[in-house]
């Protein structure tokens, strides 16, 4: 595997100019991969098409691998089209005959321009920026005549320390293959495969089992031959039933946040040093859970969460997808591909115990459920080890909940408020508790009684180093923050929740802009350069406490 990661040459067509194509560019920089260029000097937040240039030394059948882009690419080798990505954050790779044994053009032209089309996955009115890079690790190799393709390994029985691995091979792989399977080194066990795919039972020696308290994991080797794949994962189990969630068979209470994995110097390529920090505060604050909002997360944020022993709800792109998208059939195939993707890049973390997808839908609406239900289900053929949820922001009128295994509301008493309380500014303990029972009684419905519930958005805004007692202050924010903890913490019908949000991040930047003032979306318990704000710091007193 050769890592393409560093500076390649860099062209811009800005959105008032012609776009000739990708090879007419004119290469002016350098900029880096990962990277989101409308964030660099000359182009911030500027809508164009940013052309990528590097040169690869290499020949014949080659696998190029895109970790995530976004919003959109088309990618071009020696001038070819070899391919386009339309799916952001997701997953891709492009199999092609890259020509003889030579250095060769590499080019990736990412479009940022507005895409409000029906159709995108991405368009310019979600409450995150829209921002055009390379988000994540690029990297070519030689493709085999045959090789060991995807690995998979789910948890079977704790106690008898058993896991199920599904192995699959590609390309022109025999009938029959011998494959042997080492943990953590050990000797190694063989089985036969035929037919390119199989599911074998396997006892895991030493078995330990993963959890937030202990987050250990176990390493797989699977071979043929010449043949090599390795994953790390975690014995651990998750079941939603008797209205709680259990993990390793133990209710658990998740405590956490929504997380964008953005930063305002890096847009979606954060630094893994960066990621990092993040996860180690929000647990060293007390909190043991991130839902990780609105797309598929990095291999950097699930690897550091497994390791550091957090939680995660993982979720395919969404946000508020009324009648038009859902009846668009072009869109509702993306959103099956993306999901089959993302269940596909995370099932061996141990720290995603959540999957779920289209943030806050019109989940009212046939077309809504229908899309619900085909989307669980691929999450189900994927993956049936880990329940499925999406976050819904009106259970009132919502007919789509049975279709999924935990209820997850996006609620916010006490900051977005009714005509009849539109002139209430100071924080209200009272109305914010009679509101969230209101919504607990949805949940406490017979047909719902046995799936878990959790408050998945929840908060209000406060700009950094304003002060009072009304809203959009710190400590108003502060007072709803530890409101809305101690509840879930007293509240045995709540299984959890993920305040919105643990940092600020950039947002539209339109004719909506005094509801998102400076361009942000300014809920977090931290600044969008993680300088704590009030409520984080009383969070954490209140957790300490507890």
């Amino acid at each position: 595997m050769i890592s393409l990661d560093g500076f390649w040459d860099f062209g811009f067509v800005g959105e008032l100019e012609q776009y000739k194509g990708a090879s007419a560019v004119r290469f002016t920089t350098t900029l880096p991969v990962p990277g989101c260029f409308d964030l660099e000097p000359g182009f911030k937040l500027r809508r164009g098409v940013g052309v990528y240039r590097t040169r690869v030394a290499i020949g014949g059948p080659v696998t190029l691998r895109l970790e995530g882009l976004g919003p959109k690419a088309e990618i071009l080798w020696d001038g070819q089209r070899v391919g386009e990505y339309d799916l952001p954050f997701s997953r891709a790779e492009y199999r092609f005959d890259a020509g003889e044994e030579k250095e060769h053009t590499l080019l990736i032209a990412v479009d940022n321009r507005a895409d409000d089309s029906h159709d995108s996955l991405f368009p310019g009115f979600y409450d995150f920026y829209r921002h055009g890079g390379i988000y994540r690790s690029v990297a070519v190799e030689r493709t085999p005549t045959w090789e060991i393709s995807y690995v998979k390994v789910i948890p079977r029985d704790l106690a008898a320390g058993t896991a199920d691995v599904t192995v699959e091979l590609a390309g022109a792989f025999p009938a029959e293959a011998e494959i042997a399977f080492s943990f953590d080194g050990k000797p190694p066990v063989s089985r036969k495969l035929s037919g390119g795919k199989g599911t074998f039972t396997l006892t895991v020696p030493d078995c330990r089992l993963w959890s937030p308290e202990s987050p250990h994991l176990h390493r797989l080797t699977v071979s043929a031959g010449e043949h090599v794949f390795e994953t790390t994962f975690g014995m651990r189990t998750v079941e939603a039933r008797a209205g709680q969630l259990f993990v390793n068979g133990k209710p658990v209470k998740l405590l956490g946040y929504n997380r964008h994995d953005c930063h305002p110097d890096f847009g979606y390529a954060v630094p893994e040093t960066l990621v990092r920090r993040d996860l180690e505060l929000i647990r060293a604050q007390g909190c043991n859970f991130i839902r990780g909002c609105h797309y598929p997360q990095s291999e950097t944020v699930l690897d550091w969460c497994d390791k550091l022993g957090i939680f995660v709800w993982e979720e395919s792109m969404g946000w508020g997808n009324g009648e038009k998208d859902l009846t668009s059939e072009l869109f509702r195939a993306r959103q099956r591909e993306q999901t089959r993707r993302m269940a596909r890049k995370s099932v061996n973390h141990p720290c995603v115990i959540l999957q779920g997808f289209m943030n806050e839908l019109r989940s009212d609406l046939e077309c809504g459920r229908t899309l619900v239900r085909e989307l669980a289900a691929i999450l189900k053929e994927e993956d049936g080890s880990r329940p499925v949820t999406f976050a819904c922001n009106m259970p009132f009128e919502d007919i789509s909940m049975p279709e999924v295994d935990v209820l997850s509301f996006n609620i916010y008493p006490g900051w977005y408020v009714n005509s009849q309380m539109s002139d209430v500014q100071q924080f209200d303990a009272e109305g914010l508790e009679k509101a969230l029972r209101k919504y607990e009684t949805i949940a406490e419905k017979p047909e719902y009684k046995e799936k878990p519930f959790i408050i998945s958005e929840i908060g209000g805004a406060a700009l950094p180093g304003w002060h009072g007692d009304v809203r959009w202050t710190e400590e108003y924010q502060a007072d709803l923050a530890c409101a809305v903890f101690r509840h879930v913490l007293e509240t045995a019908r709540c299984t959890g929740v993920a305040v919105w949000m643990f940092c600020d991040t950039r947002s539209f930047n339109d004719y909506r802009i005094p509801a998102r003032p400076r361009g942000f979306n300014n809920k977090g318990l931290m600044d969008e350069y993680r300088r704590p704000k009030m409520a984080w710091n009383a969070v954490a007193k209140l957790l300490k406490n507890r």
